[in-house]
């Protein structure tokens, strides 16, 4: 994940570079044969293509359609500025276009992509026939076609590019949700599972092997009432170690009745093998929580895990569990986009939902990243 990261990145930078190589060398032909007014214009809608390529390539999809269409646009109407307004019937700046329809792959659906591809089509019309202020001569139709049509096989050869890359990133996020749920689920039901194997087994013992034992001890009670000399020695040692291993019972049965949900290796299960994003998962050590709680516990890091991979688009997620004065303390942030007006969905709100149940509460923050504090009771409330 990291590879293709950097991979990402470099490609990003290798295109900038060739957006920045093809102004240069637009620019200074504009500049030539327009007055410095035009070639401030030019240069003006060149820097708003530049700016809003980039900010349509990190930044993530939005979810309302206004936005996403807002964020196409930019670059999209810029482009067709620079081509328009260039006097080489577009020339080289016609890649701008190529650019600006992979631009709207990462973020419409195919209408829209095919919306944008036809508009860029049109305007590499429009400059070839000579539609632009400093283009004198129109090209030959044939010309004017043939280069209509292979820029439209450019641009849709790189938007469908982008939008596969963009489905098969979309179907890897769902399948690393799926696998944090089937983890999250077989934690819990593997300790539900060990935890009424280990009370059946200890009413087995309480119920078949106490009971003998404690008619062996009265028994060899009686013998030993009833036995003289040597023998009865034997019988009050018999009876001595019977005892013994009757308290044994005993102390298993209990410890076995009232052993504590294995906390931290359930997070861990649920938290291990997450590609992206990288989870740093820190529980409070000796921290004691009942069954009850551990599993809103688990449940919690699961919705926080899917809603990192989800939206925040983070690289690192941390989540730190500990407890002081009866409180059980669960914090989890990434390093993600954040948000600046937090709208909770189904995720958030089953978080809420499910540590109110248990009298806890729950706090959000966006500012810096993305924040989850949620805090409950370790215990019952005991009613007054």
């Amino acid at each position: 994940m990291e590879r293709a990261s950097r991979v990402q990145i470099w490609a990003g930078v290798s295109m900038l570079v060739l957006c920045v190589l093809i102004g240069v060398i637009e620019g200074v032909t504009v500049r030539s044969a327009g007055s410095w007014p035009y070639f401030t214009l030019w240069l003006a809608a060149f820097a708003i293509f530049l700016v809003g390529t980039v900010v349509s390539a990190v930044r993530r999809p939005r979810s309302t359609a206004g936005a996403r269409l807002l964020v196409v646009a930019v670059p999209v109407l810029a482009s067709n500025a620079v081509v328009l307004l260039s006097p080489n019937r577009g020339g080289l700046s016609l890649i701008l276009l190529v650019l600006a329809a992979g631009t709207a792959a990462v973020h419409l659906d195919i209408r829209g992509i095919a919306a944008v591809i036809g508009w860029n089509s049109a305007v590499v019309l429009a400059a070839g026939a000579a539609l632009g202020p400093l283009v004198a001569e129109p090209n030959r139709p044939v010309d004017l076609l043939l280069t209509t049509f292979l820029y439209a096989l450019l641009q849709a050869a790189s938007a469908a590019m982008l939008w596969s890359q963009r489905r098969i990133e979309e179907s890897l996020q769902d399948l690393t949700v799926a696998h944090v749920e089937l983890r999250s689920a077989s934690a819990l039901l593997a300790e539900s599972s060990q935890a009424q194997e280990r009370l059946r087994i200890s009413r087995e013992l309480h119920d078949v092997l106490g009971h003998q034992l404690t008619v062996l001890s009265v028994e060899l009670e009686v013998a030993a009432h009833q036995v003289e000399g040597q023998g009865r020695k034997h019988v009050l040692q018999a009876r001595a170690i019977t005892k013994e291993v009757l308290g044994d019972v005993r102390s298993v049965v209990g410890s076995e009745r009232h052993r504590q949900f294995d906390l931290p290796a359930a997070l861990a299960e649920v938290a291990e093998e997450i590609p992206h994003p990288r989870v740093h998962l820190t529980v409070e050590a000796g921290l004691e929580v009942a069954d009850e709680r551990a599993a809103v516990v688990v449940r919690v890091v699961q919705e926080v895990a899917t809603n990192t991979i989800r939206h925040s688009q983070a690289d690192n997620l941390w989540i730190d569990l500990s407890g002081a004065d009866g409180t059980i303390r669960l914090e989890a942030r990434d390093d993600g986009w954040g948000a600046a007006r937090i709208v909770p969905g189904h995720g958030l709100n089953g978080i809420r939902e499910r540590v109110e149940s248990l009298g806890g509460r729950v706090s959000l923050d966006g500012s810096s990243g993305f924040r989850v504090l949620a805090e409950l009771p370790a215990r019952r409330a005991v009613p007054a």
